[in-house]
């Protein structure tokens, strides 16, 4: 009989989460990411890993509340 992993990675093969920072600019929101890619890298060597930088809008920048 022949036994393969499925399609998808499992749990213990991937790490995920995220990290919500404030930022005076998206330079700056960017140089977070890095900074912090690079904490990531020199604590778990080998480790293959990237950032998405998202801009949250402030409560005041969304729509006007009825």
């Amino acid at each position: 009989m022949l036994s393969t992993d499925g399609p998808y990675a499992e749990a213990k093969e991937v790490a995920g989460g995220y990290a919500i920072l404030e930022a005076r600019s998206h330079e700056e929101a960017v140089e977070n990411a890095r900074r912090m890619i690079t904490i990531h890298q020199q604590n778990w060597p080998g480790l293959e890993g990237s950032a998405e930088v998202r801009r949250i809008s402030a409560p005041d920048e969304g729509p006007p509340t009825t």
